[in-house]
C-alpha cells in the first residue's frame, strides 16, 4: 500500500464544491456524473470531423480516470477527449478535448 493510496479520493471530495457538475461518457456505453472545471481554451489545428478549438479541463476522478476513448459534457457542450494527464494521488485528471 503506497503513501498516496486513498488520499486522492479524499482530496477530490474536499475540492468538489469548487467544480461544476459534468457527465463523463465512458466509451459510449456508460454515463458517469463527475465534477469538472474548464481551465482554458485555445485554437488548435483542425482535425477531420473536429473543430479547431481545444479546451482544457480539470476533472475530479472518484474512480478510474477518463481516457481518449471517452467524451465529456461540460457546461452543456459535449467534447471528445484527446489527451489525459493523471494525478499520482488519483484525485483528478487534466484533459484536453474538442467540442463535437
Amino acid at each position: 500500500m503506497g503513501l498516496l493510496d486513498g488520499i486522492g479520493r479524499h482530496l477530490g471530495g474536499v475540492f468538489a464544491p469548487l467544480f461544476e457538475p459534468a457527465i463523463l461518457h465512458r466509451g459510449g456505453v456508460a454515463d458517469e456524473p463527475v465534477r469538472a472545471r474548464l481551465d482554458g481554451a485555445r485554437e488548435a489545428s483542425e482535425e477531420p470531423g473536429l473543430p479547431g478549438r481545444l479546451v482544457r479541463a480539470v476533472v475530479l476522478t472518484p474512480g478510474s480516470p477518463p481516457n481518449p476513448d471517452d467524451e465529456i459534457t461540460l457546461a452543456g457542450i459535449r467534447h471528445r477527449i484527446v489527451a489525459v494527464e493523471t494525478d499520482p494521488a488519483g484525485s483528478h485528471a487534466i484533459i484536453q478535448g474538442r467540442p463535437l
